[in-house]
């Protein structure tokens, strides 16, 4: 049971449709130093803090916010992520951290009903929970490494133009999250 929740947390960050999440995923990476290898865990990680509580509220209860909100949320906090990359002087880490929680906790809404209808109604939900979320978080990783290791070849090849290109993602990152809130907008 531990592996296949394991991977469904694992597939679900790697597949393409979940390009919301990773283009989350991009623009914390983004507005951060790369060589702050313990800020990019901790962020990251607190992005999961954030998502596994609500998806276990959500879960266990009732989903806190209607659907169609959640899935115009998102986007809007990949464009306030993307905002704070182009308009902070200097990464305050501790707000960082603070904001990123927050935005995890609208992501593990939208991951709630999803992994709500796959889990089994008469058996405990914490152990699929956890995998599922350890799932979750080793998708993040992966998917962070391997930005990061584009970071990094562009740092080492192109020594000036790093913050450009960080730059660059972030309002690639705020129109793309604009047409997704706008495609999305719960109240029509």
């Amino acid at each position: 049971m531990f592996y296949a929740y394991f991977t469904l947390g694992l597939t679900h960050i790697l597949d393409l449709q979940g390009y919301d999440h990773m283009l989350f995923l991009l623009l914390l990476i983004a507005g951060i130093n790369v060589n702050k290898w313990k800020q990019l865990f901790a962020l990251i990680t607190a992005f999961t803090l954030g998502h596994s509580i609500t998806l276990a509220i959500a879960t266990i209860y009732q989903p806190v916010l209607p659907s169609k909100l959640v899935e115009f949320l998102i986007p809007i906090t990949i464009m306030l992520t993307g905002i704070y990359n182009l308009t902070a002087k200097e990464s305050n880490i501790k707000l960082k951290l603070s904001i990123t929680t927050s935005f995890g906790l609208i992501h593990g809404m939208g991951f709630a009903s999803y992994l709500s209808s796959l889990l089994p109604k008469e058996s405990s939900i914490w152990q699929p929970l956890l995998s599922f979320n350890l799932g979750v978080e080793t998708g993040q990783f992966v998917f962070s490494g391997i930005i990061i290791a584009f970071i990094l070849l562009a740092q080492f090849t192109l020594k000036n133009a790093i913050h450009r290109t960080q730059n660059i993602i972030s309002v690639v990152g705020v129109v793309i999250s604009i047409f997704l809130a706008a495609s999305n907008w719960p109240y029509l």
